[in-house]
Formats: C-alpha cells, structure tokens, sequence
C-alpha cells in the first residue's frame, strides 16, 4: 500500500530518494483538510482572481476549470486549482455564512441549520432540563415557568378533541393527583379535589346556563326571588327538591329547615308551606342559625283551620335558636314531659299566628335569652306545666289578640312564669274559656305587665304570685 486509506497521503518507501517530496506531499494535504474551511458551497464558478490557499466546495452545475468538479473541494494552489474528492462524514466551516457543512455522500449539508419558525414545527418532542415522552411531548422542569404578552393580550388555550374528552390543569404532589379544574368529560366547567384515591366535585359551572352547582356542599346559592319549599309527608320525598308542591315537596319539616339554611336569602322572603297532615316528630325540628342573607324564615301551615296541619312530637317539637322565625297555621303539641311545644334560645326572634296548642310538657312555648311575639289569634286545649316559660332575659308579647281555652286546660305551675330579667307584655287582648293553676309566677327582677288589667287578667284559677323583685302589673 503506497497511499493512507482515509486522506491518500503518500507513504515514505524504505530507501526511497528524495523522500521530501513524499512528506512535503502529505504535509500538503494535512494543510488543506485539517481544520477544513471553504469559503462558499454556492458557487458554480472559479472566481477571477483567486488568492493562494483559497478553498471552495464546488456547487452543482459547475463551469469553467471547475466543470464536472461537483461537490469536491477545490484549493488554489501553485496557480491553479486542484480538486480533492470528500469522504462521507467530513465537516467543513462555511465562512460566508458561518454555519457548518457535513458530506452525507451526496451532498454537502448543513450540520445545524440557521432555524427559521418552520423548522421548530412538528417536533416530536422538547424537553427543557428534562426529557419528553410520547405523551408528555413538552417537558419542563424549572422552578418556574414564565408566559408572557406580546405588546397586550395573552391566553393559554387548553382543546380536547370531542366533548366526551378531558381538557384539564391537573396539580400533583409526588405524581399523585390531588386537584383539577377545566372540562372533564363534559363541557362543564369544573374544579375536583382528591385525598390521593377519590376525586371530589367541589364546584361545577353548567355549559349551557352557567348555573354554579356544588356537588360537595360549602357555597352557598343566592336566592334570585321570594322562594317556598314545600312539605307534604304523604306524597313527598326528601330527596326532591322540595320546589313544588305533592311529589316534588319534602317529606319532612326538618329536610326542608336543613335547606333553607344552606343557601343565601339574598334579602328574599323565604317560606316552608307544609301540606295538610299529621307530622309526627320523633326528634324537634331545629332550626339553630339565622338565614343568610337577612329576613325571617316563615314556616306556614293551614292559617284558616291550624288543626289539619298538626304537629306531634314526642321528644319535643320546634327548637329555634339564634333564629328569625315565624310559625302559623299548625296544631302543634309534645308528649315528652320535660320538653316544651316551641322553644326559643340564644336571641332567636319568633312571631307566632293562628296557632293550636295541645298537650305541652314543660310549656308549650319556653324562652331563654330570645323573643316570642304572638300577632293572630291562639286556641290553647291542652295541658302543660306553663303556657309560656320565660328565663334570662326574654322577652315576650300578645297585644290585641283573641285566646281561646278549651276543654279548660290545666298550668300546674303558672300560665306564665318570669324569671331572671324577663319581661312578658299583655296589652288589650282577649280570653275566652276556663284554665286551672296559677296565674302567674314573677321572680327574679322580672316583670309581667297587664297594662291594669288586674291580677285575675290571665287563665286561671289560683293567685299568681311574685318574689325576689318580680313584678306584676
């Protein structure tokens, strides 16, 4: 072999003369491809004054001393040009555009081209610190990852191919989903949390109306008007809404209660309209926070006969605290004896109208630290240890209103009873009927005010009596 297998540069035979030629030879071609430069790979034609040393890659359609010399390297040298042919894989610097060139063995191509925004499209994948996958084709990893404007606005747009697919922002903590909002399987605007296994709906927007739902409970929805809930146990069902009367009312008083204080008044009027019926109570309906949004919940029977809309409890019947209420149109009583009809607490405000109490336990209405007004007229027909029991500070109220007793209902300790601040305030009403117990029981800086109407003004048949600062007027 006389020749290298990659450059062809001359070997130095043993004992050869003038073995300089030799040598100077392969110098010669190491000069010309190490550290390979050529000043252009687009021309076609020698230029007219050619320096020494002067390098081309010759271009397709070549003319002149370069005609049929296409794709090698041409140097100027001694005054005339020589060609050297490429090997695949050879790199050359390109100086009149400064990018690189590579021999694939055909051509001379660039090695990284000048990019354009064409040649960024369609990529398989990016990865910025970190790798792409196949379904992950953009990947960053960062502490933070910047979007900003061009000159005003700026989106981020998130499109699935088909409703039934997922469209979604999905936040992780070691890999494990634990929140999402954006369109999941629908075109409804939604946000999901996760404790790591199961997905909760905390909110949801509807597509077409805009409706805000809350699958999980927690906001409240604000009323648009005056609103009523309706309650029949006879054809209701607690899982309706309770929007409409017959099958789409509630079964229960309590269910309805329930929604009304989970949603925003919004300064509307708010009634629960019970149907004719016995309601039987097996615990009291408690009503133990204000409406949101302002006013008073009204809960409304049969206001021109209050005995078909009958209330019967046996572990007591309505406790309201902290609550705006008013109750008309029932027939409400209590069998447990410790328990009272309706009571009041923590400056609940009740107005009562068109009211029939039966048998009442303790009392048939019992205030601690609350007030009681009654407005319409009351049928009283059965027992209870008081009418009205009243204790730390609470008020009560019954001006020009008519009272009927029937069947002379029994008060073993008074037909009112004050205690401990408490004031009660009769003005201008009317009895009709016959009650047995004391009349009144005042102690305890507490006051019972008749307006002179005189000891025997209320239901009875004993003298009430006062002590420790109570009062009787």
């Amino acid at each position: 072999m006389t020749n290298t297998p990659i450059l062809s540069m001359p070997y130095i035979a043993p004992s050869q003369a003038q073995k300089h030629v030799t040598h100077n030879e392969a110098l010669r071609l190491l000069d010309i491809l190490v550290e390979l430069t050529a000043d252009s790979r687009t021309t076609t034609t020698p230029p007219p004054a050619p320096t020494e040393g002067q390098r081309f890659i010759i271009a397709t359609g070549a003319t002149g001393d370069w005609a049929g010399q296409d794709g090698q390297i041409a140097v100027r040298e001694n005054g005339a040009w020589i060609f050297i042919p490429p090997q695949i894989g050879w790199i050359a610097m390109i100086t009149d555009v400064m990018e690189l060139a590579t021999y694939d063995g055909s051509d001379w191509v660039p090695v990284k081209p000048n990019l354009t925004s064409s040649d960024l499209n369609n990529l398989p994948g990016l990865g910025v610190n970190t790798s792409s996958d196949s379904t992950n084709r953009l990947a960053v990893s960062s502490d933070a990852t910047l979007l900003t404007h061009a000159g005003s606005d700026h989106q981020v747009k998130i499109n699935k191919n088909s409703i039934g697919d997922t469209a979604s922002l999905l936040f992780q903590s070691a890999w494990t989903g634990h929140a999402e909002m954006g369109l999941s399987g629908d075109t409804n605007f939604s946000i999901k949390v996760s404790d790591g296994s199961s997905w909760f709906t905390a909110m949801e927007t509807d597509g077409n109306t805009g409706r805000v739902r809350f699958p999980s409970g927690g906001v409240r929805p604000v009323l648009a008007g005056p609103t009523t809930w309706y309650v029949d146990p006879a054809s209701g069902d607690d899982g309706t809404s309770g929007l409409s009367s017959g099958t789409g009312a509630f079964a229960t008083l309590q269910r309805a209660v329930d929604e009304v204080l989970s949603i925003d008044a919004g300064g509307h009027a708010v009634t629960i309209q019970l149907a004719d019926d016995t309601y039987t109570l097996t615990s009291p309906v408690v009503v133990d926070q204000p409406l949101i949004g302002g006013g008073e919940i009204m809960i409304t029977g049969n206001t021109s006969t209050p005995s078909l809309v009958a209330l019967h409890g046996s572990a007591g019947g309505i406790e309201i605290i902290g609550a705006v209420v008013s109750l008309s149109g029932v027939e409400i009583s209590t069998s447990a004896p410790a328990e009272a009809c309706i009571t009041g607490a923590e400056n609940a405000q009740i107005t009562l109208s068109d009211i029939e109490f039966g048998t009442g336990g303790s009392a048939h209405i019992s205030l601690q630290n609350a007030e009681c007004a009654i407005v319409g007229d009351i049928e009283i027909s059965g027992d209870a240890d008081r009418h009205i029991a009243l204790d730390h500070t609470a008020v009560f109220r019954m001006d020009g209103q008519a009272i009927t007793l029937s069947g002379s209902p029994d008060f073993t300790t008074a037909f009112v009873e004050a205690t401990n601040g408490s004031s009660a305030s009769f003005d201008g009403n009317s009895f009709t009927g016959t009650a047995t117990g004391p009349r009144y029981d005042v102690t305890v800086v507490s006051c019972i005010n008749t307006y002179g109407s005189g000891a025997t003004h209320l239901p009875g048949n004993s003298a009430g009596s006062t002590g420790d600062g109570g009062v009787y007027l």
